[in-house]
């Protein structure tokens, strides 16, 4: 739902500023047309980031034990460690499993 709104959104801002210019606004139009499609491809392509940060997990990651409901995602997160780099994945637990 969330994602549908932010696509709509995009898509008005990336329009308005569109028409904008072509009507003869000018460069006051360039930065909701900017803002637009930066939002559109930002909610196209997030799925394939958590894609890939959910398959990177088991490259070196160990899971630390810890779990914590996140709010802003809206389900249990798990932290995994890599001891080499240092690095900490914050991975949503699959609430199916």
């Amino acid at each position: 739902m969330l994602r549908a709104v932010v696509l709509g959104f995009g898509v008005l801002l990336m329009l308005a500023g569109a028409l904008g210019i072509t009507l003869g606004a000018g460069a006051e139009m360039l930065g909701p047309l900017i803002f637009g499609v930066v939002l559109l491809i930002g909610t196209v392509f997030e799925p394939y980031y958590k894609h890939s940060q959910r398959a990177g997990a088991d490259e070196g990651f160990t899971p630390t034990g810890e779990r914590f409901f996140d709010p802003t995602q809206g389900n249990v997160v798990e932290v995994w460690y890599n001891k080499t780099s240092g690095e900490r994945r914050y991975i949503a637990v699959d609430s199916k499993a």
